[in-house]
């Protein structure tokens, strides 16, 4: 828990007076009702320690991931996962961050005793990741982190940029936590990727997806046997707690589910953008479920007047003030945005 320190993350809703929040990214269809359903009917056997192997949740994983069991390890979110991989890295070289990104890779790295060095995505190459990243010397890093698709772009890495950047060598922590939310969840072919690159880790979490941060529950996926017991050893035993082990299972069986939501979003995506287009705001084309924005307003606190939270994005490296971010929520949570929005620029 933070004492003194200011949370620098979107969904916090217990500072403000909140109708709406669009600061964090969940689903907006919530949590699927068979996962709450599980939770509830197995509520009498949390009385016992969880399993401290997650047995079950990995053969789980493993079957709908299509990677052996033992090339999967499980944490407390996927931010703990961030934490034990930067404590397993060798602290003789700087870690490469992507940047703008999720700002936790800094804050883990640094606490593990490693420095970082930034590279850049540029405004005017739309924030993608383009090859120009190769003409830097792997070698000189111990670990490149890559967030696809990107927090806060909504941007996705090429697939085949992603293998030549694993092709030299260098350790890849690649976070893929919002893939599911995009329309191409299966663009990476991620048993063939470890397969081929034991130097990359993969990772994954149910917290955006299944709208279940508040349990907690991530997993990371590499062939490097010896880095996961690493990470392993980084842990205490029993970071994945009964609930979380059992939500994880049942939304494994919501895939129906989670596509249909996915497409809903696409929708709304599609129409929050041109929607803000249309009020002069400059947007990225995000592929996952949020938008980001720049204008000169100053929309933070104009929505928070109105009760709605939304990113403040000017603590991303690279981003700065004017910057926002938006979650893509339900038509009706949208509209509640866009009215707001028209308030402003009337």
């Amino acid at each position: 828990m933070y004492l003194k320190h200011k949370n620098p993350h979107g969904g916090d809703i217990y500072s403000h007076d909140i109708l709406l929040d669009l600061s964090s990214n969940m689903n907006p269809e919530g949590m699927p009702k068979e996962v709450a359903e599980a939770v509830r009917s197995s509520a009498e056997s949390f009385g016992v320690y969880p399993d401290p192997y997650c047995r079950r949740l990995r053969e789980a994983i493993s079957a709908a991931e299509k990677v052996p069991y033992d090339s999967i390890i499980c944490g407390n979110g996927a931010a703990e996962l961030i934490y034990s991989y930067a404590y397993s890295l060798p602290k003789d070289r700087p870690a490469l961050i992507v940047s703008p990104t999720f700002s936790e890779y800094e804050a883990a790295l640094s606490a593990a005793g490693i420095g970082t060095v930034s590279y850049l995505l540029r405004k005017e190459e739309g924030f993608s990741l383009t090859d120009g990243i190769l003409d830097l010397d792997m070698s000189d890093y111990c670990a490149v982190f890559i967030c696809t698709p990107n927090n806060p772009t909504g941007l996705t890495a090429d697939p085949e940029l992603l293998e030549r950047i694993a092709s030299t060598g260098v350790k890849v922590f690649c976070d893929m936590c919002f893939l599911d939310m995009t329309d191409r969840p299966d663009r990476y072919d991620i048993p063939d990727l470890i397969g081929r690159y034991p130097n990359v880790m993969i990772l994954r979490a149910f917290t955006k997806s299944y709208s279940m941060a508040g349990i907690r529950l991530g997993y990371a996926i590499s062939s490097d046997g010896g880095l996961l017991e690493t990470m392993s050893e980084k842990t205490q035993c029993w970071n994945v707690s009964s609930v979380a082990q059992t939500a994880g299972e049942a939304a494994l069986e919501c895939t129906g589910w989670l596509r249909e939501s996915v497409r809903k979003i696409s929708a709304e995506r599609a129409r929050m953008t041109e929607a803000l287009v249309s009020a002069g705001i400059e947007v990225w084309p995000s592929e996952a479920n949020y938008l980001l924005l720049r204008t000169d307003a100053d929309l933070y606190g104009e929505m928070l007047k109105r009760r709605i939270l939304i990113r403040d994005c000017s603590n991303y490296e690279g981003l700065g003030k004017g910057y926002y971010r938006i979650a893509i929520r339900t038509e009706k949570e949208n509209e509640l945005f866009l009215n707001a929005l028209r308030e402003v620029y009337r």
